[in-house]
């Protein structure tokens, strides 16, 4: 996620100040949102926060009926909605519901001598996992991988021609799906924000990870009324990382089934794994570039009384892991070691290491250190992306590969199936819960690199593979595998493109595009891959319709003359509609490659580099798959994946088995 597009703004400014702030009445309210959504003993912080009154007594809380009161520890003086009023907070760490149904939070408390209320209906859903019934979970996230992006990784992987010319894509059919077409439940996912329609991965995750909604930037956290000092000041950093603490702290799945049922858990990402989607499943912090904080609740997790919340984690990122990088100069990856967790740096190492716990942090900086803000690091090192470790030639407009100090950097489905094996493996025979992201979709997709998008994409669904062949062999059909995106982001599919590689790799050609308008001077650079990439910024000139505001050549500008036939369009540089993609796979790697004769490249077009607030795809597989059919919002994800391991879903598993596997219509390919 691109942290450009999440900086305060007017309308965070709005979101963050409620309107009792602007009333000079003394008021309280309990900072739960509405439609507060939990599972049965899910910890959670219950906030009050009271405004305008020197002075508070008799507090009085009910929950249900039952007496909470002395849960909560006494008053204390506040700043809320950064003005001069006297405030005050008062709170209940990490409390529970321990049955189901509707719990009426009631709360009053003398402010200046005249009593106020507030009011809260929490719905708390039922979970005990079954008498012999321990489901393992894999929750696969394709960052900002919307519809068109799966279709890309579609249209490039699985339209291979082969040595006898025949193309696995014929007639709009194909032979072979992708892994994540394959799962037989499929279903739609909604991605708002409590502050806006086009969110981040850190309040996206947010949603899927505890079941409740929160504002951009948000790690498993709540909004509250010191949040003016940094989220409306763009001041993020020591001075204000008391305000960036202090939010109400909702519990994840992945410290929910460890702390109740000693469920396994890992994480594994291509970013650096502090930051935003990996850091939803084990860290609670309102900002989600606390980098220092989210690796230190790592090792020290707040809902385990300070145990490490995984047992497996792969990725990128190690700098705020090493002293050099920490201000407390705390050596976190000593301390995993001193626990027993074999720490690797490299594919070869991974490739040998067992468990019972294993820390990989396969990137990071020559030299780490803390940021001048003091809550980060200097540098966010991620892993390189899939056409880099390849070792595929960029098109002229993306930046050349650079693996640097880390040329043996593990593939994703690689690091899928050790963190698996890993987990699965415990003398215990505890079930597990697994996330693996692919992070690099948007982050190639936020600078509109096309050919990064679609093979990192296609990387994932190798992963998706290596967890479906496990799954598969398993005597009891015991795991569920989701695979969903955080968000989406702006890429559509717009045709096939017949660049020559002349043209298509050619660095040192090039035009500059300028345009002048009230909003102030703009340029773009048109390499020899505009084509089959038209990235944001770009003109394109649609005449296929009666659009008034545009004219001349049609299509994108070109740092080559396109060229047209009116008897094949299919050869045509670019093509709208006409022609199917053609590649060819490279036999020792299993991916496709971006060169050579005969290659007719997948179009795409950008629109902007930045998220959207479009709907992504969810698909399922395995028991209790059923449950992520039709449209949902994002935080029935998570009750949904609750739902699947703690109920008796058989009967339903049978339905769907003869579905997909009796009499009625499957689709080609899959």
């Amino acid at each position: 996620m691109n942290l450009k597009r999440a900086l305060p703004g007017v309308l965070m400014v709005l979101a963050c100040m409620p309107a009792f702030a602007q009333s000079s009445a003394p008021s309280v309210r309990i900072l739960l949102p509405e439609h507060t959504r939990l599972l049965e003993k899910q910890q959670v912080d219950i906030v009050l926060e009271v405004r305008n009154a020197t002075a508070v007594s008799g507090l009085k809380v009910l929950a249900g009926g039952v007496d909470w009161t002395s849960r909560f520890k006494a008053p204390v003086k506040a700043a809320l909605d950064c003005d001069t009023s006297s405030d005050w907070v008062v709170r209940a760490d990490l409390q529970s519901f321990p049955t189901p149904g509707q719990v009426k939070l009631e709360v009053s408390i003398a402010a200046d001598g005249t009593t106020v209320t507030d009011t809260r209906t929490v719905e708390v859903r039922e979970f005990k996992l079954p008498d012999g019934q321990a489901r393992n979970i894999i929750l696969f996230i394709g960052d900002a991988m919307g519809t068109s992006y799966r279709d890309a990784a579609r249209l490039v992987s699985r339209a291979i021609v082969d040595a006898n010319g025949k193309n696995s894509f014929r007639d709009g059919y194909f032979d072979d799906l992708l892994q994540m077409d394959k799962m037989p439940v499929s279903g739609m996912s909604m991605t708002y924000g409590t502050d806006s329609i086009v969110p981040d991965s850190a309040n996206t995750g947010t949603a899927w990870a505890t079941g409740n909604k929160s504002f951009l930037n948000a790690v498993n956290s709540l909004g509250d009324g010191t949040d003016c000092a940094w989220r409306t000041t763009g001041l993020t950093n020591v001075a204000t990382l008391p305000y960036m603490t202090d939010n109400p702290r909702v519990e994840n799945l992945w410290q929910y089934l460890k702390r109740r049922y000693s469920y396994r858990t890992g994480i594994v990402s291509t970013a650096a794994i502090t930051d935003a989607t990996p850091a939803v499943e084990g860290a609670y912090v309102a900002y989600r570039q606390m980098r220092l904080e989210i690796a230190r609740q790592y090792r020290e997790n707040p809902m385990l009384n300070g145990r490490p919340a995984f047992d497996v984690i792969l990725g990128g990122g190690a700098d705020p892991f090493t002293a050099a990088g920490r201000t407390d100069k705390r050596d976190l990856i000593g301390e995993f070691q001193a626990l027993g967790y074999n720490y690797v740096t490299t594919a070869s190492q991974l490739k040998n290491v067992y468990g019972p716990s294993v820390l990989g942090l396969f990137k990071g900086s020559a030299s780490p250190a803390p940021a001048s803000n003091g809550i980060a690091t200097a540098s966010d090192v991620n892993m390189d992306v899939a056409y880099d470790k390849l070792g595929l030639t960029r098109p002229a407009s993306e930046p050349t590969a650079n693996l640097g100090a880390y040329p043996d950097q593990p593939m994703l489905d690689v690091m899928t199936q050790k963190a698996i094996d890993v987990l699965a493996g415990s003398f215990t025979q505890a079930p597990f819960i697994l996330m693996v992201e692919a992070a690099s979709i948007d982050k190639q997709s936020h600078p509109n690199q096309a050919a990064g998008v679609f093979w990192d994409t296609i990387e994932f669904d190798k992963s998706i593979g290596a967890a479906r062949a496990w799954a598969a062999k398993r005597s009891l059909k015991d795991t569920l595998i989701v695979v969903t995106a955080d968000h989406d982001q702006s890429m559509h599919i717009i045709g096939v493109s017949n660049t020559p590689d002349s043209e298509y790799f050619d660095r040192t050609k090039s035009e500059k595009i300028s345009y002048t308008t009230s909003h102030g001077d703009q340029n773009f650079t048109v390499w020899g891959d505009a084509y089959s990439n038209a990235r944001a910024g770009l003109p394109f000139i649609n005449t296929s319709t009666t659009a008034s505001n545009n004219g001349g050549a049609a299509g994108m500008p070109g740092s080559f003359a396109s060229t047209d036939s009116t008897s094949d369009p299919a050869s045509s540089t670019y093509s709208t509609y006409s022609g199917l993609t053609a590649y060819k796979l490279d036999a020792a790697t299993g991916y496709p490659v971006n060169s050579g004769t005969g290659l007719r490249r997948l179009a795409v077009g950008f629109r902007t580099g930045d998220h959207t607030g479009s709907s992504v795809p969810v698909t399922a597989e395995g028991p209790g798959a059923f449950l992520f059919t039709g449209y949902m919002d994002q935080t029935d994800i998570f009750f949904k994946i609750a739902a699947a391991v703690s109920s008796d879903t058989s009967e339903a598993d049978k339905l769907l088995d003869l579905l997909v596997n009796g009499k009625y219509p499957k689709t080609v390919g899959k």
